[in-house]
């Protein structure tokens, strides 16, 4: 027998005896609850979710962000906890797709995938390059938060990019091509307002703050303008969960 086709048998062989990514949890329920605020806990084995509505549910399952998900109003209004287990170990990706299924087993979900041009922040570096720390060696990014600031060791723009686009509702597109992993700090303390603190939400001038801390402290220049955005549109989705 040809060395070629030894290796592609024992390939398939090792394939084969590879165990299947679970597709399902092996318990989950889902009950009805109050709004409050929206906690969302992943172990190995196990998602389960306080406070969160139904399009944040989505949001999850999907791995977008919020104003990626067009969702009927209620699907913001009502409010769920949510708590599933699976047989085994599982990595983040598979417990996702379960939840893709679990939402779509208990409410019918039906949602499609859809490019829409999206008002947006574009993150590129700076004329005189970006002031982010490299870091080499080895260990868990760690991102954390603090009033009015946040700071990354370790962290990817990414996820930097992420938290802004999660807390201002609003998307901010990476091209800064950076693609390592970096200490770094924002805080934008300095540029607001007390009438901007007692606003209830992110204020319009958001934006413009976050773009100018970044630019002042990380070397970092955001500019506003249109750019395709991905969109998890729901199609159809009832408003009870099917029973426990």
């Amino acid at each position: 027998m040809r060395p070629a086709c030894v290796l592609f048998l024992c390939s398939a062989a090792a394939a084969l005896s590879q165990p299947a990514a679970p597709t399902a949890f092996e318990v989950a329920s889902i009950r009805p609850s109050q709004p409050g605020r929206a906690s969302i806990r992943v172990e190995p084995n196990s998602v389960t979710m306080q406070n969160v509505t139904l399009a944040e549910c989505v949001r999850w399952a999907y791995g977008v962000q919020e104003y990626q998900v067009l969702a009927p109003g209620w699907a913001l209004d009502d409010w769920f906890d949510v708590s599933a287990k699976s047989a085994e170990p599982a990595k983040e990706s598979e417990l996702r797709q379960m939840l893709q299924n679990l939402l779509e087993q208990r409410f019918k979900l039906a949602v499609h995938r859809e490019t829409r041009e999206l008002a947006a922040m574009i993150l590129t570096v700076g004329k005189t390059g970006h002031k982010l720390q490299p870091v080499e060696e080895e260990g868990s990014p760690s991102f954390s938060t603090g009033s009015m600031s946040l700071t990354g060791k370790g962290a990817t723009i990414g996820q930097l990019t992420e938290f802004i686009s999660h807390e201002l509702h609003y998307p901010m597109i990476d091209q800064t091509g950076l693609t390592g992993r970096f200490n770094y700090t924002l805080d934008i303390k300095a540029y607001v307002t007390e009438e901007m603190r007692k606003s209830p939400g992110p204020p319009p001038e958001a934006p413009v703050i976050v773009a100018e801390a970044m630019q002042a402290q990380l070397g970092l220049k955001v500019t506003e303008k249109k750019a395709p955005v991905e969109m998890v549109i729901i199609d159809h989705v009832e408003k009870t969960p099917t029973e426990n």
